[in-house]
C-alpha cells in the first residue's frame, strides 16, 4: 500500500464486482453510502448523494467520466467530485481515495467535496 496506514483503508468490493461505466452502491462500516465507478481499469469513489436534492447517485449513469444523477441530470466528475453541468453546477460531491490491491478495492478517508 506504499506507505499508507492499512487501518485507514476499508475493503468495499472486488475489482471484478465493479462494472465498467456503471455505478455500484456500497456502504461503509460507519453507514456512509458511496458510489464506485470503474472507468477502464481505474476505480473511483464518490458519496452516493446528489447535493441538489439528496437523491442517491448510484441509480444514475456514467457519461464521459461523469456520474449523472438519474433524477435531475446533474453530472459530477468522478475524479474530482465537481459538478460539471445541471442543477447542482458549482456544487461538488465528496470524493474518496481508492486503492486496488490484489483485486480488492479499498477506500480511504474523504478528500473533498
Amino acid at each position: 500500500m506504499s506507505g499508507a496506514d492499512a487501518g485507514t483503508w476499508e475493503r468495499v468490493a472486488r475489482v471484478e464486482d465493479v462494472p465498467t461505466d456503471l455505478p455500484l452502491a456500497v456502504t461503509l462500516v460507519d453507514g456512509r453510502r458511496l458510489c464506485l465507478v470503474r472507468l477502464h481499469e481505474e476505480v473511483f469513489a464518490v458519496e452516493d448523494r446528489c447535493p441538489h436534492r439528496d437523491f442517491p447517485l448510484s441509480g444514475g449513469d456514467v457519461v464521459n467520466g461523469c456520474l449523472e444523477c438519474p433524477w435531475h441530470g446533474a453530472r459530477f466528475d468522478v475524479r474530482t467530485g465537481q459538478c460539471v453541468s445541471g442543477p447542482s453546477e458549482g456544487d461538488a460531491v465528496t470524493v474518496y481515495p481508492v486503492l486496488q490491491v490484489n483485486g480488492v478495492v479499498l477506500v480511504g478517508g474523504a478528500v473533498g467535496g
